[in-house]
């Protein structure tokens, strides 16, 4: 029976659930939320499961099945929870197993470990990180590379940068890739989705949507660019709408929407957006442009399949793996290339209507529970 332990007692699995438990999520925080909401599903009551967290979980994470429980590492120091709170935990009530879905380990560990490495654009475009930045995920991609039982990663690309950049044996690796869960975002009702319009200064406007950091690894400096020239040679333009909070150079981009008549008049800085907000954007948008230099995998781009949304997308890293033939692909770095991508989706209903329906298609492939199953079998070969 593997799922006891020799003194008689339920193999414990313990998970970090840190980045989950947070009110704002972005992408790794959604993966993890998504992740354990289907753990919950496919862990079999056999095993003991514990989260790990800084505060109380929030509501939305839900009732938990009986065989689980949250244990709070609220005391002092406030800072370095991982390496020191969490550390503790390790040296004192070891589990069987741990998993931390993000790239930093503590230093104290058990036997068995498992984090999830999302991507390595550090070493890539070591121009869009701070230098303090980049030596940290160094160290602690490296660190993590070195001590893990196993290491997850959300592509074949990001597998591959991390065998030929930092040399991880590919044994050691296993992919699981994210997930989109076709009705979280599908069309809101006209009248859901004209409130929360109105209320973004959007209604009766066509626009371009974006969704993702404003950041230099983001590529949005050459989206704005590439619209400029879109916004000025256009008889009938649409706006450009840009969601996410600021990141490392994203205050390049604002000051160049603020000093620049043309881009100011036209574009949307919306700052974070909540799902509700996200469903009504996404269903008003002419089409989903996804510029960025490099991802490990793209989660947007499946948002906005998922919502019907044509998808124009820069041809890099992880990005082509997962859209397949359903995005209209164009160089991260080809500005011309981007203002024709954005006429050519509006003037095409034809090339509209082949990748909305390709889209919808394509995100079917996708699924939290399919990302739950490979991560749930990887822990269990472990135990």
């Amino acid at each position: 029976m593997g799922f006891v332990n020799p003194d008689g007692q339920r193999k414990t699995i313990a998970i970090d659930v840190s980045r989950a438990n947070v009110a704002k999520r972005t992408g790794v925080e959604w993966y993890a939320w998504h992740l354990v909401q289907e753990l919950k599903r496919v862990i079999p009551p056999e095993y003991r499961v514990v989260l790990y967290s800084r505060e109380p979980l929030l509501p939305d994470f839900g009732e938990l099945p009986k065989n689980w429980e949250v244990r709070v590492l609220n005391w002092p120091p406030r800072r370095l929870w991982t390496q020191l709170r969490l550390s503790w935990e390790m040296l004192v009530r070891a589990p069987d197993l741990l998993f931390v879905p993000v790239h930093v380990l503590p230093l104290i560990l058990p036997r068995r470990r498992i984090l999830t490495l999302h991507d390595v654009a550090f070493v890539s475009h070591p121009e869009a990180y701070s230098l303090a930045e980049r030596l940290y995920q160094a160290f602690a991609v490296r660190y993590a590379s070195w001590r893990a039982s196993l290491v997850l990663t959300i592509s074949q690309f990001s597998k591959s940068e991390l065998m030929n950049i930092f040399s991880v044996p590919e044994k050691k690796l296993a992919v699981t890739p994210l997930g989109c869960e076709a009705d979280e975002f599908a069309p809101p009702t006209d009248d859901e989705r004209r409130l929360a319009l109105r209320r973004l200064n959007l209604e009766g406007r066509k626009y371009f949507l974006y969704v993702g950091r404003i950041e230099a690894k983001k590529n949005t400096m050459n989206l704005l660019r590439a619209y400029r020239q879109y916004r000025v040679t256009s008889p009938d333009p649409s706006r450009l709408v840009l969601v996410g909070k600021l990141g490392y150079g994203g205050e390049v981009a604002r000051r160049m929407v603020a000093e620049d008549q043309v881009l100011r008049e036209a574009v949307s800085l919306l700052g974070y957006a909540s799902n509700e907000d996200l469903r009504a954007l996404y269903a008003g948008a002419s089409a989903f442009l996804f510029p960025s230099w490099y991802e490990g995998f793209g989660l947007p781009v499946l948002e906005a399949m998922a919502a019907r949304v044509p998808v124009i997308a820069a041809r890099a890293s992880a990005l082509p793996e997962v859209c397949g033939s359903s995005a209209l692909f164009v160089p991260p770095d080809d500005i011309n290339g981007w203002t024709a991508a954005m006429r050519q989706i509006e003037a095409d209903v034809a090339l509209r209507a082949r990748l909305v329906a390709d889209g919808r298609e394509r995100v079917s492939h996708y699924t939290w529970r399919q990302t739950a199953e490979l991560t749930w079998g990887a822990l269990r070969a472990l135990l």
